[in-house]
């Protein structure tokens, strides 16, 4: 009985170094963190710090990151952000959309997938680039933000690429399983895979085409496309810049109608508008028995499709009065969900390890500690056997878009009742970055 004992400690003992709590959720531990930040109080970044140098640094690394970024600290953020992008540096694209690191994994998922170190998702990859983009813009370095907008192309195409060389792995075939996995296809929305982030593409046009770079600005326009062929506000930034570049402006106007009337002598007005945080994953539970011992799987999953938001409005008033409706050009829960479905073949593996690990582990206990031994090796394996909830959690929930030209000026920028004073000037594009977290938006613009 001695030895069933210590046999029941040691994975927790492991667990309780490892990680903030094998039993705690991580959405759970982010609660605390996305209310300071929607009540706009506290001191958010403290608990993120703490786990800066924990298996999961990665993760806390982009939290902080994005927390930063949010308080105006760009300096900081753009630390962050680096320490994220150095651990993800040491890692190649296909072990992390595929299945080949499956034996460094085997022992730590015979007890819980939490104990993995948290090693990133390719969308998550990819927004890290996008925001530090953003802080080199912000600091005034619109050649270190472009430097960004790059990576983060060749990061959607070079996880593309290793998603599409991975090796398939079908194992712990289950009718509850497989139901689960064809809900999840529906709630992927619009997005292809988790690599295509139209939201990134478009940042990345704006930036481009600043620095006269007009050719990649429309080719990421034409890839943001894919995603949402329906977007008109991104179909007439497609034909604008099709028809000055003269590349099949016809079939262009075709497809999207005229572009917007532009006259000589204005600026351009860009607003991207982040709303409300990415969904958290939750957890399903299937239980079932082997050799008449009770067994159970506990996976990632998420429960529903949430709907659009309410609209967003942008109004810019001033010696001319300009309005219009913001269009929704990212929705990251579909990234979410749809990385989620390309990861589960090694998310299966490795339960289907944990299982036989956990049915030997019973028979094992049974011959040590008799029933005794045997109802509590179940009761440990119930116990432990909780889904990796690990995400990215202060992402935003939505991403819209409005691109206006406008008569240059000074002029009182409103998002939905959200004051902001902006100046455009002509020839020029003003980019604002507006972020919804709680009942006000946090706003930031620059001229490019």
């Amino acid at each position: 009985m001695r030895s069933l004992i210590l046999l029941l400690m040691t994975p927790l003992l492991l667990a309780g170094c490892a990680s903030r709590g094998l039993l705690e959720s991580y959405p759970h531990q982010l609660d605390e963190v996305k209310t300071q930040l929607s009540r706009d109080n506290g001191q958010p970044l403290v608990p993120l710090q703490n786990g800066l140098d924990s298996q999961d640094g990665l993760l806390y690394a982009q939290e902080a990151g994005r927390v930063a970024l949010l308080q105006g600290d760009f300096d900081q953020s753009r630390g962050y952000f680096e320490q994220a992008m150095a651990q993800y540096d040491q890692r190649d694209w296909k072990a992390m959309v595929s299945l080949t690191d499956l034996s460094a994994q085997a022992a730590a998922s015979t007890v819980s997938d939490q104990l993995i170190p948290y090693r990133g998702q390719a969308y998550e990859r990819i927004m890290v680039h996008q925001y530090q983009a953003l802080n080199y813009l912000f600091s005034g370095d619109l050649s270190g933000a472009t430097v960004e907008a790059r990576r983060a192309d060749q990061a959607q195409t070079l996880a593309l690429q290793a998603y599409r060389n991975r090796d398939e792995v079908k194992t712990l075939n289950n009718a509850s399983i497989n139901a689960e996995l064809s809900r999840l296809d529906s709630q992927g929305g619009s997005a292809l895979n988790s690599f295509l982030n139209s939201y990134t593409l478009y940042q990345n046009a704006v930036l481009f085409e600043a620095q006269g770079e007009a050719n990649d600005a429309l080719i990421d326009i034409r890839k943001a496309l894919q995603a949402y062929p329906d977007n008109q506000l991104l179909g007439g930034e497609y034909v604008r810049l099709s028809c000055q570049l003269q590349i099949d402006c016809d079939g262009a106007r075709k497809r999207f109608g005229q572009a917007p009337a532009t006259k000589a002598g204005q600026g351009r007005v860009v607003v991207l508008v982040e709303t409300g945080f990415v969904a958290a994953k939750q957890a399903i539970t299937i239980p079932f028995t082997i050799d008449g011992y009770y067994q159970q799987v506990s996976m990632p999953t998420y429960r529903s499709q949430r709907p659009i938001t309410q609209p967003v409005t942008v109004r810019l008033s001033g010696d001319h009065q300009y309005q219009g409706q913001a269009e929704v050009i990212g929705n990251m829960d579909h990234l979410a969900v749809r990385a989620l479905q390309e990861q589960y073949p090694g998310i299966l593996v490795r339960q289907a390890l944990r299982v036989a690990a956990k049915a030997g582990t019973n028979q094992w206990a049974e011959k040590k500690g008799g029933d005794v031994g045997a109802i509590a090796m179940q009761l440990f394996n119930a116990l432990t056997e909780q889904a990796d909830r690990r995400s990215w959690l202060t992402l935003p929930h939505q991403a819209w878009m409005w691109p206006h030209q406008v008569t240059p000026g000074q002029y009182q920028l409103t998002i939905n009742g959200s004051p902001q004073p902006i100046e455009v000037q002509a020839g020029k594009t003003t980019l604002i970055w507006a972020v919804q977290t709680g009942p006000r938006y946090r706003i930031h613009s620059i001229i490019l």
